[in-house]
């Protein structure tokens, strides 16, 4: 059987998930590797019953710990060295030349794309379309709150400056590969697949190798506990309550503090970022990760970090819900529901319990969201992702 290598980095939950279910619509086709560089995530790739390799040098608690700082936004300092990247680099070449698979998925590990240049392997990628370089060519926001007289100055600076990139730029000089202007460059692929409603985009129109597939999530089988059985079955009003694998302690701390006042259980898959001596509010109950969609179609609504996937999960519930982003791709994801009337969206600066109160209020007394997120719900139906992913393939790799 012909195989297919995934990258992923195996600390996020969202990208590791959704390489996962992508890999689920090819296993009958082809055998599945995946390699990753540490991260608790990891296991579910082998409980899922796909291969991993673990590649060197691994990701320790304080490296990621700086990846998800520049993730959000909150720290400009290079991710890897110089060494770190020839090591990566030199390490996945290897593994692509032991394995010689047919096709790749990029997964966010921007050394990947390095790597598949230098072996030409082809090379498919999920793209978030907000801040991609068709999103930012089209002058499009770069965040809902973001003045639009600062918004040309903002994406000149994002295509046009070279923000961490000045070891890789000198690591792809020395393997001969052309230096990329930004790090939106490493994230493409040789195809580039848009998981998202073309009908909810802000770009209608995508370049050439550009796809939409339709919404892509993870939907793992988890196990519910009983305790969680016990509230949904319960009649009292009850909401969902998650920040991904990418919060800020700080601000769900924050949340927290601010849902104690509300009249209102919340099921709170957030167990991976508390420690002891946390205030957990008696309203919240706090669990290890769940089974989201499962979770979703039995409450009233839900609070989110607007992660893809998770905005996905709560509209193909048909739940409405209210959206904090930590960094600008979560924020225009949440615009987007926002916009259709789905969602109520609050700036991550303004979290406080009159704020949060102010939304769970007007989320569960109008009804015009509940209606409005049943109608998103018919939009992100009517698309058969999977289909659409496996013929995006197919129509590519002898290409």
């Amino acid at each position: 059987m012909e195989k297919i290598l995934f990258g992923i980095v195996g600390w996020n939950i969202a990208e590791t998930t959704r390489m996962i279910e992508v890999a689920k619509i090819f296993k009958n086709q082809y055998e599945c590797h995946f390699f990753s560089y540490g991260g608790k995530f990891e296991k579910v790739v082998t409980d899922e019953g796909f291969i991993l390799h673990r590649l060197e040098p691994l990701e320790d608690d304080r490296k990621i710990d700086q990846l998800w700082r520049i993730d959000r936004g909150e720290s400009l300092k290079q991710p890897w060295t110089v060494i770190e990247l020839r090591q990566r680099i030199n390490n996945e070449v290897k593994l692509i030349n032991e394995l010689r698979p047919k096709f790749a998925f990029l997964g966010s590990v921007l050394t990947f794309s390095i790597s598949c240049k230098l072996t030409k392997l082809k090379l498919f990628n999920f793209v978030p379309l907000a801040l991609s370089r068709p999103y930012l060519k089209a002058g499009l926001p770069i965040s809902p709150f973001v003045y639009p007289i600062f918004n040309k100055l903002a994406i000149n600076i994002l295509l046009k400056v070279p923000l961490l990139m000045g070891n890789i730029r000198r690591v792809c000089n020395e393997l001969g590969l052309k230096k990329p202007d930004n790090a939106l460059e490493l994230w493409e692929g040789d195809i580039n697949i848009v998981a998202e409603s073309e009908e909810l985009t802000l770009l209608k129109k995508l370049p050439e190798k550009w796809y939409f597939s339709g919404p892509l999530f993870a939907d793992l089988k988890y196990s519910i506990p009983d305790n969680v059985k016990k509230i949904l079955n319960s009649s009292k009003r009850k909401a969902y309550f998650a920040m991904g694998s990418s919060a800020s302690r700080e601000k769900l701390l924050k949340i927290l503090n601010a849902l104690s006042k509300i009249d209102v259980q919340f099921i709170a898959p957030i167990k991976s970022h508390l420690i002891d001596g946390d205030i957990i509010p008696p309203n919240v109950l706090v669990t290890d990760w769940l089974p989201a969609l499962e979770i979703c179609k039995n409450v009233d609504f839900a609070i989110t970090h607007g992660g893809q996937g998770t905005v996905q999960t709560n509209a193909l519930a048909g739940i409405p819900f209210i959206g904090i982003g930590m960094q600008p791709e979560q924020e225009l994801n949440i615009y987007l529901y926002y916009k259709f009337g789905s969602a109520i969206q609050i700036q991550k600066n303004r979290i406080n319990q009159k704020v949060i109160s102010g939304a769970c209020h007007e989320i569960i007394n109008n009804q015009k969201y509940k209606q409005n997120a049943l109608e998103v719900k018919k939009v992100l139906e009517k698309t058969n992702t999977k289909e659409i992913i496996k013929q995006i393939v197919n129509d590519n790799i002898l290409l």
